[in-house]
């Protein structure tokens, strides 16, 4: 087990998915969020590592859905995807 692999699961980011649902482009999400576009491609891609709780709140916000919509827990070993949760 290395450093950073404490034997947990994955958080599987999702915003990309609904921005892709809604036809929001990472520029857009940048204009209506005020976050730099740079930071939407990463939140878009799921390229991310943590994220302010403001800044979860903030894209929540402006997409109209609850985090469980754009965050999912994913235990190790599990392989329901998250589009078929709930």
């Amino acid at each position: 087990m290395d450093e950073n692999d404490y034997g947990q699961g994955d958080v599987i980011v999702m915003i990309g998915d609904v921005c892709k649902e809604r036809g929001i482009t990472p520029s857009r999400l940048a204009k209506a969020t005020g976050l730099s576009r740079p930071t939407c491609y990463k939140l878009m891609d799921g390229d991310i590592k943590r994220i302010e709780l403001l800044t979860l709140a903030l894209v929540c916000h402006v997409l109209s859905v609850p985090v469980s919509r754009v965050l999912y827990y994913q235990p190790r070993g599990d392989s329901a995807q998250p589009d078929k949760i709930g």
